[in-house]
This record gives structure tokens, sequence and C-alpha cells, in this order.
């Protein structure tokens, strides 16, 4: 028997009672596993953005819950809740059933606890997840340091980002630049400036794509236009 403590990031129906769920366990490992008889009048409730205490056994390779208990909820709503379908999307795309990747279950529950209490801080809070999410799977971004020869960025320069070799000195043909001042600004977490956000959006975006594939990532997509119509109704508000 196993016991874990775990975040639910995927539930799905299974059989007419049963649901089958996609865990990230306590020890930052991808466990899918089969409830069953969930959809019954005294099962206890599964949910998203909920940390449970579970026990289950494993025979031939199926997991099969055996209890289930609710420890923490993150009441998620509005943009802060698409926000978290788009975490648990980056999990599953990154993290591959029984893999284990350090860290990032404390990142995970980080994200939600901001998520949580600091709804207004929302893109600081997709940042530093996003950068500390490619750490843990071992694809860190230096925003304070050319990756190949090792100097620190200039915050009088402009940059260049390439996922696999990180930031370097823009030349005249490079299509993107970056100040240095901005991404000395997003390695200390300081998302202030429009600029800053804008600049991390678009390199961790790259990054993101670039290591856990370019295949459309839907609650991106959610986000991005719940953040459209929130600021078309508060233009047209004004007009």
């Amino acid at each position: 028997m196993i016991n874990e403590r775990c975040y639910v990031i995927r539930r799905r129906p299974y059989s007419e009672t049963s649901l089958l769920l996609e865990l990230l366990t306590s020890d930052s490992r991808s466990v899918h596993a089969i409830y069953r008889g969930a959809k019954r009048q005294h099962a206890v409730p599964i949910d998203l953005f909920c940390e449970y205490s579970m026990s289950w056994r494993a025979r031939m390779g199926l997991v099969t819950l055996r209890s289930c208990e609710l420890e923490t909820t993150y009441a998620l709503s509005d943009e802060a809740l698409y926000a978290g379908l788009y975490l648990n999307e980056l999990l599953r795309r990154g993290i591959h059933e029984n893999q284990q990747v350090e860290r990032v279950y404390g990142i995970y529950s980080d994200a939600l606890t901001r998520l949580n209490d600091h709804a207004n801080e929302l893109e600081k809070t997709l940042r530093v997840f996003e950068r500390k999410y490619l750490s843990a799977l071992g694809y860190a971004i230096s925003f304070d340091r050319e990756q190949s020869s090792g100097h620190g960025i200039d915050a009088a320069i402009n940059y260049a980002f390439e996922p696999r070799e990180g930031f370097c000195r823009a030349s005249e043909s490079s299509s993107n630049q970056y100040s240095g001042r901005v991404l000395l600004d997003i390695s200390s977490d300081d998302f202030h400036s429009e600029e800053s956000r804008r600049v991390a959006k678009l390199v961790l975006r790259q990054a993101l794509d670039h290591h856990l594939g370019e295949r459309e990532i839907k609650a991106r997509t959610l986000l991005s236009a719940k953040q459209y119509r929130d600021a078309a109704s508060e233009t047209t508000r004004y007009d």
C-alpha cells in the first residue's frame, strides 16, 4: 500500500461509477490511478486544485485508489481558474506517467497558493511558475547571464534569445531584441513594468513550446480569450 499527498491534475470517466485520475504526488511523480465508486453517494468528491491524502495499490501496472481524504482546497475563480487549468496542462505535457521530476510538487503548491491569495498578481505567478518548472525539467533559463560566455547581462545592451542556447548579445540581424535592463528585472522577479511582463511571457512561451512541443495548449487559449473579453468590456464601459 502506498500513501501519498497529491493533487488531481486531470479526471476522466472510467466507467459508470469510476474515474481515471492523473495525480501529481508529493514526491513529484505523475501517477495514473482508478478511483472505483467515485460517483457513488458516499464517495469523497474529487476536484481539481485540491490537495488530498490518498492511498493506493499497484498490481500488474494498474493503480487502484483505496482511500482518499481532502486536505486543502484552493478556491480559484475567474482568471485564476483558467490560470490553474493552464498549470495543470503544462504538468501533463511535461511529466510522463510514473516519471519523477524533483521539486515540482512544491512549485505547483506555491503557484496555487498565490493564485488563491493574490489573484491580482496572476501574470507574475504564471511567469515564476514557468521559470521554475522549466528549471525542474532541466531547461533552466538564466535571465542575468549569457548562456555561452557566462558573462553577466548588461543593462545597457540588447540581447537575443534562443531556447537551446539562452541569451546572447543581439546582432543587427536579430529579429527579436530584448533590453538587458528588462532581463535583469525578470531575473529578480520584478514584473512591475509592462515591458518586463511582455518579454517574460514571450521568452518563456518560446522555451515551453520548444521543450514541450508546439501542440496547442488549450488552457492558454482560454485564458487569453478571457483576458481579451475583460479588457474589451472595461474599454466599452467608458466609451
